[in-house]
């Protein structure tokens, strides 16, 4: 049965949770830029008994309170953090998709500096500082337009029909709370305070290459173009090769997928969780 509620960060903000099931091994997931918690709602309805399995609102998004101040890197990993300290767990994995692929990378090694490693990390066509691709101006166009395109398209009225359109694939209910949770003008806000760091993010990291995260780790990559192009796709499916093999992880290519490998290949996604689990 889908659950919802709230945890609250330091300074008191909400920020929203969609989960499933019960039990010691919590399966943390974390979206993309410009997607809620339910935008999992294919793998969270998918994942084994035994399994709490749970998604949440980015600030702004959802049923999560805005934040204010600079929604770089940094202050991701550190919402998603609040997270993982309240709720009660045994075992965490956790589970990013694009933009959401650094953020738990980020949380993975906070986390082993705490002496609190993770069981395994999920990394979901996620974005890559080993891609050269992000660095280009035609990628910096891209962030900016989908950041500032966002709240104009609210403002007119257009941006709801669009999402509902992007989550038609979701099953219901979650494709309602999918489209809604990132309808309304505060998401589209959160949107842009976002991507206004995602590059200087991956740059970051970039030059700073953080070391191995030392738990178990599979990298996800679609191999549809979609609107990349085949060339670009390629780059970017050999850099999320080349981040397996950084991690001394798995790689798997999502034949039938492009980016958003949630809505197309779930089972793709909820095999490697159970394999992480020793199924």
């Amino acid at each position: 049965m889908r659950q919802d509620s709230d945890v609250h960060t330091p300074e008191g903000r909400a920020l929203h949770l969609h989960s499933r099931g019960a039990g010691g091994t919590l399966v943390l997931l974390e979206a993309g830029l410009g997607a809620g918690g339910a935008s999992w709602g294919s793998v969270l309805d998918a994942l084994p008994e035994g399994v709490h399995a749970l998604a949440y609102d980015r600030a702004g998004y959802g049923g999560s309170t805005p934040a204010s101040g600079a929604r770089d890197l940094g202050a991701l990993v550190t919402d998603l953090l609040t997270v993982v300290d309240a709720v009660e767990h045994e075992r965490l994995i956790l589970v990013g998709h694009s933009w959401g692929g650094p953020i738990v990378r980020g949380a993975a090694a906070q986390l082993r500096e705490r002496g609190r490693p993770v069981a395994g990390v999920v990394l979901v066509d996620p974005g890559e500082e080993l891609a050269d691709l992000y660095f280009t101006r035609t990628a910096r166009a891209m962030i900016g337009a989908q950041g500032a395109v966002m709240p104009l398209l609210s403002r007119l009225g257009l941006l709801a029909p669009l999402q509902r359109s992007a989550a038609r694939s979701l099953p219901a209910p979650w494709r309602d709370v999918a489209a809604a949770s990132v309808s309304t003008c505060a998401a589209a806000q959160a949107v842009r305070a976002e991507s206004r760091h995602v590059t200087a993010g991956l740059l970051g990291l970039r030059l700073d290459p953080p070391p191995p995260l030392a738990t178990a780790v599979t990298v996800v990559s679609g191999r549809l173009s979609e609107g990349l192009g085949r060339r670009m796709r390629d780059e970017l499916t050999d850099a999320h090769r080349a981040r397996a093999e950084v991690e001394g992880g798995r790689f798997v290519a999502a034949e039938a997928s492009g980016h958003v490998i949630a809505a197309s290949e779930p089972e793709l996604i909820v095999g490697e969780i159970r394999r992480m689990l020793g199924e």
